[in-house]
């Protein structure tokens, strides 16, 4: 960076990328004054928690050291001087004219998690990028094949590197040399989960963009930009329930409150019974007021047994239980082909627009499922997921996971009109 003006790095996960970013911040301020260093991610949380975090512990180390490095830092800011300081925050509470007023001789942009960053944000970053002492670092994941960090990669202008997990000093055979960096457990874990060959290996261990991703339905910055929302929950809490069918299949809960999916958990060969009892102790867990329960294959089972129990008083008082059916007609059947794709449909327009997230996002299976379920158009130009039958043929994981998180933001508050009455007529809702 001390020798090119525009540098882009594609990583790994857990590679040590935002513990260099934010001494290359602190060298900056340091080399060059009077200078401004502006930081942005996707997300308040990425910029609180990951580089500015960072920033705190350079200049913590350079005290203890005997070369404190001055200042007022403070959570997000690092101000010297009304012309010399850095400052950060999260691209998705900016408009890019924002980054307008932010001009110095010498000039540092950190772009973290540079994938989930949007174009108009990123024209904002480039319009100040003026003169002979104005740098760019933009890291993260290299998890889309659109925008200006993957077209970095290929265009003049840019210095580019990739850093894989097998960089990294954990995997060199010395066993674990820096806590916090990837290890070999790590590299392990990924391919049992994803295998080798997944889009989801290829950036998250390799640091290489995927090969390709151009008929799925969700990308991953969408899913990990929700793993780092800050959104806590609200309101009613509904939990979806996708019940397993087969042996290798898992029955997975997932509770979501207004935007944050904050609970969820898996298990397997079941029965009926014992699946109803589990479902009901975690809707008491997390005081749940709406279940929305698959009710194909044996979800039909735990539908009765769940609605027998409520006859008897023996639910709290309340709650809702809603079948889910994913082959049943869906709301907007000019759009999609199904209720399932409607689902799945409408958590890819809530997760690319960041209406939502919470920690469920974060967990590996949620990654791994959402955004490998590809989809197509019928020749009626609706759109149709790829069938979980199909995906077994493929030696695909069957996306429970998935399925529970489409189905916990599936909309069943309004209840009123045409027809959602008669498609909840149809599903009988139950409560």
């Amino acid at each position: 960076m001390a020798i090119h003006r525009r540098v882009a790095v594609a990583s790994c996960n857990a590679a040590g990328k935002s513990w260099l970013a934010a001494r290359a911040a602190a060298w900056f301020l340091d080399v060059y004054r009077p200078s401004v260093v502006v930081t942005t991610a996707p997300t308040d949380r990425q910029v609180r928690h990951i580089i500015w975090k960072e920033i705190h512990a350079a200049a913590a180390a350079a005290e203890r050291a005997g070369h404190p490095l001055g200042g007022e830092l403070l959570t997000k800011t690092w101000r010297f001087s009304e012309e010399h300081f850095a400052i950060g925050f999260a691209t998705k509470d900016y408009d890019p004219d924002a980054f307008q007023g932010l001009h110095a001789p010498h000039l540092l942009v950190i772009a973290d998690e540079a994938a989930g960053i949007s174009e108009p944000i990123w024209e904002g970053i480039m319009a100040i990028l003026r003169g002979q002492h104005t740098r760019l670092l933009a890291i993260g994941n290299p998890t889309s094949l659109e925008g200006t960090f993957f077209r970095a990669f290929s265009s003049p202008g840019w210095w580019t590197t990739h850093i894989s997990a097998f960089d990294t000093p954990n995997l060199q055979g010395r066993g674990v040399v820096i806590p916090g960096l990837v290890t070999p457990e790590d590299v392990e874990s990924a391919r049992q989960d994803w295998g080798e060959g997944s889009f989801l290996w290829q950036s998250r261990i390799l640091g290489q963009f995927p090969t390709q991703l151009t008929d799925t339905l969700i990308a991953i910055t969408w899913v990990e930009i929700a793993a780092n929302q800050d959104y806590q929950p609200e309101g009613d809490v509904e939990v979806g329930a996708d019940i397993a069918r087969y042996g290798s299949d898992e029955t997975v809960f997932v509770a979501r409150a207004g935007a944050c999916a904050f609970a969820a958990e898996s298990h397997q060969k079941q029965d009926t019974m014992e699946t109803v009892g589990r479902l009901l102790a975690f809707a008491d867990r997390v005081q749940a007021k709406v279940l929305k329960v698959d009710v194909v294959g044996m979800g039909a089972g735990v539908v009765d047994r769940l609605r027998e129990l409520q006859r008897e008083g023996r639910l709290r008082p309340g709650v809702q239980i809603m079948e889910m059916n994913a082959g049943a007609k869906p709301l907007d059947d000019r759009k999609y082909a199904d209720a399932g794709t409607e689902w799945w449909g409408l958590l890819a327009d809530k997760l690319r627009s960041q209406e939502i997230g919470g920690p469920v996002f974060a967990n590996r299976k949620v990654i791994s499922q959402l955004t490998s379920r590809k989809f197509h158009y019928t020749s009626s130009g609706q759109m149709k997921l790829q069938s979980k039958e199909e995906m077994r043929r493929k030696g695909l994981d069957s996306p429970d996971w998935g399925d529970a998180v489409a189905m916990a933001f599936a909309p069943v508050a309004a209840r009123q009109d045409p027809v959602t009455a008669q498609v909840l007529r149809r599903a009988r809702v139950y409560g």
